[in-house]
């Protein structure tokens, strides 16, 4: 496999704090972007917020018609600061 060039790797990291800045927001505003429940970390993993609304009858945080909405918030805390300073910025 060929090595990656610096605009490879420079392309794939914006990605990345992309994806990681989406998740922030989701998870700083702390309501579901599909239908305005509130968030919930899920204890089992670090980093996992699901909708009030996510799960089967019985087992959700919040009793209300389903919602698939679930997302991954995990950087590390250079990234986190990154973020925070762009934030700041705006």
């Amino acid at each position: 496999m060929p090595r990656q060039t610096k605009a490879q790797k420079a392309a794939e990291r914006e990605v990345h704090m992309s994806r990681l800045r989406r998740a922030y927001n989701f998870v700083k505003t702390g309501t579901c972007p599909l239908c305005g429940t509130k968030l919930y970390r899920n204890s089992s993993m670090a980093g996992w917020w699901q909708c009030g609304h996510f799960g089967a009858e019985g087992f959700q945080k919040e009793p209300g018609t389903h919602c698939d909405f679930q997302i991954f918030y995990t950087p590390t805390a250079d990234e986190h600061a990154a973020i925070l300073a762009q934030e700041a910025t705006k």
